[in-house]
């Protein structure tokens, strides 16, 4: 399902190269992997999910440096409340929970979890945290200061959150699709609770 190929699309130079191997690699795993989890989110979620992948069509110059496909309850869109997300770069997969580009209600949903810390601290420490979408740059979650973290999100203007977990791009060639997939499931299912939190601050 995951290949070293869809890793290596990142070492490719210039923006038109670069998206065709994104489209050529990169999105038809995307694809396969959401035909699996759309049903996914929604057995766990009792919602309707959608699939977006990135198109990055705002890029006049710049490759990009990452890439991702996004799971939310919004036919056409995804930023604008919290998603799922599996993010591909020249390093690592990830598979994210996502609060980016000042989502509705973020401050809302950011103190919420800032006064019950433990909606978040009960997450493996062996999951990651990201603080900007557009960056590889991520720590465990147990070398974190979740709070810290929390409350950058809430008063930074344009400060996101992201919980998760990484896989290295070594960890798929000693590991089967299979397997990968269970983790996928795994991760997911322990970052749902989370979601349903925060959405439950949108809806209300």
């Amino acid at each position: 399902m995951i290949s070293e190929n869809v890793f290596d699309v990142f070492l490719v130079q210039g923006l038109d190269e670069r998206m065709h191997a994104i489209r050529e690699t990169v999105q038809p795993e995307f694809k396969l992997l959401g035909d699996k989890l759309v049903p996914f989110f929604e057995l766990k979620c009792g919602k309707e999910f959608y699939a977006h992948v990135a198109q990055h069509r705002r890029r006049t110059k710049y490759a990009p440096e990452i890439t991702w496909c996004a799971f939310s309850q919004q036919q056409r869109g995804y930023k604008m409340e919290p998603h799922f997300q599996i993010a591909v770069n020249k390093d690592y997969l990830a598979l994210w929970l996502s609060f980016i580009d000042n989502p509705k209600g973020e401050e809302k949903m950011a103190a919420v979890f800032i006064d019950n810390p433990e909606k978040i601290v009960t997450i493996p420490a062996d999951f990651d945290v990201s603080l900007d979408h557009t960056k590889t740059k991520s720590e465990k979650i147990a070398n974190t200061d979740m709070i810290e973290a929390l409350k950058r999100w809430k008063n930074v203007k344009k400060g996101e959150f992201q919980i998760g977990k990484i896989f290295p791009k070594e960890y798929f060639s000693k590991h089967s699709s299979e397997e990968f997939l269970t983790e996928v499931y795994d991760v997911f299912e322990q970052l749902i609770p989370i979601y349903q939190t925060a959405m439950s601050v949108v809806q209300c």
